[in-house]
């Protein structure tokens, strides 16, 4: 019995543990299940998450393509519209040549000189070379053609000999160049509103009935003509600030759309002084849409550029053979469009773009109008002929060329 009973007792621990055991390999097989599943929940979600994140590459990239091909329109409308360029003489052109023919304007004046022609067969020999200059500048490929001062003696005396009570003195050299003046005399003699006549108009009005483009008159400016003068300075103002008002008024009412005012001698010191007279020349205008452009050349003008662009006028423009001034242009703001003398009027050597374009590149990062006109840095006159024209067509060919870019 009690044998039984131990036998017994053995068999019910040992169904015990076993059972025990079972359930520990129950949990052990549920706990690895339970890790399986979590495990492959967190492979499916971490794989709905890439997808997600693939799919949202593709968005992402839309998104910046988008804000991109924006800011491009953004730029695209702040781009500045694209500049017109327009090609001009500058002032002279050469009244001799090489060949017989074209010394003929030459031995038309030493025979008026002596009697042998009258003014007026010496004016139609005068003609002849007004047509020709105006011929050469359009063949050369220019917008805006001049009459080429044919008719002048100098910068000065053209207009001084007009005036009432003014003398013409001997010969003065003109600035740093190989031509000379004969310098006026305006003293105590001279009436202080003195007659005036007209100085340039019979140039224009034929030069109009030859030219197929726009013919850009040349006036000499009253800072300059008074400075160059002897005598008293403060009546010479007045007086060639008139004769420059009617000159302006005359043109303007004649239809010249352009009218160019030489101010070599002015400076930034002079402005306060001189600017309620240059402001009477501006309103001289009888044609409201005449641009009036003053230009300025035979030195530096890097430091008067800011102070100019007080004067009164529509278009500036500067000689840019003496100093690199496109530095200085693109450090100031630019308030009225420029006309901007980039082949040198005074040397034979023939200007390479490659030089030249990246000098007008540099103005145009500041610059804030339309259109700009290309020239000569000064008249023609100190060339041969045959260089001038050759000058002329260069700068049509860098003018060309900025067109392209």
């Amino acid at each position: 019995m009690e044998k039984k009973t131990k036998k017994n007792n053995k068999k019910s621990k040992n169904k015990k543990a076993g059972k025990k055991e079972r359930r520990e390999k129950n949990r052990a097989k549920k706990a690895k299940t339970q890790k399986k599943i979590k495990k492959n929940t967190k492979t499916k979600i971490s794989k709905k998450i890439k997808t997600k994140q693939k799919k949202a590459k593709p968005e992402k990239k839309k998104l910046k393509t988008i804000k991109k091909v924006q800011a491009k329109g953004k730029a695209v409308k702040k781009q500045k519209q694209k500049i017109k360029f327009l090609t001009a003489i500058s002032g002279s052109y050469p009244r001799i040549g090489d060949t017989e023919e074209l010394q003929k304007l030459r031995r038309a004046w030493a025979k008026r000189e002596v009697g042998e022609i009258s003014e007026e067969e010496y004016r139609e020999v005068e003609k002849e070379f007004i047509k020709l200059a105006i011929e050469e500048q359009e063949k050369a490929g220019l917008d805006i053609v001049g009459d080429g001062m044919i008719s002048w003696y100098d910068q000065i005396s053209h207009f001084a000999k007009n005036i009432e009570g003014v003398k013409i003195n001997g010969l003065l050299r003109f600035f740093d160049t190989n031509t000379y003046f004969r310098q006026p005399v305006i003293d105590d003699s001279t009436p202080n509103s003195p007659q005036i006549k007209p100085c340039t108009l019979d140039d224009f009005r034929f030069a109009k009935t030859i030219a197929k483009r726009p013919v850009k008159p040349i006036l000499t400016g009253p800072v300059t003509l008074s400075k160059l003068s002897k005598g008293d300075l403060e009546k010479a103002l007045e007086i060639y600030t008139k004769l420059i008002e009617n000159e302006v008024k005359l043109l303007s009412q004649e239809g010249a759309e352009y009218i160019q005012i030489d101010e070599p001698a002015l400076q930034s010191k002079d402005l306060d002084k001189v600017l309620p007279y240059l402001e009477r020349i501006y309103n001289a205008k009888s044609n409201p849409s005449t641009k009036i452009i003053y230009f300025f050349y035979f030195r530096d003008f890097s430091e008067d550029f800011e102070d100019l662009q007080k004067i009164p006028a529509d278009i500036l423009g500067f000689d840019m053979t003496y100093s690199k001034l496109e530095d200085k242009i693109g450090k100031t703001k630019i308030q009225k469009p420029l006309m901007l003398g980039i082949v040198d009027g005074r040397n034979t050597y023939i200007e390479k773009p490659k030089d030249v374009i990246p000098r007008i590149k540099k103005v145009l990062k500041n610059y804030p109008f339309d259109f700009m006109i290309l020239s000569p840095s000064c008249g023609l006159e100190y060339l041969p002929r045959d260089f001038a024209f050759r000058k002329l067509q260069n700068l049509v060919k860098i003018t060309e060329m900025l067109r392209k870019l």
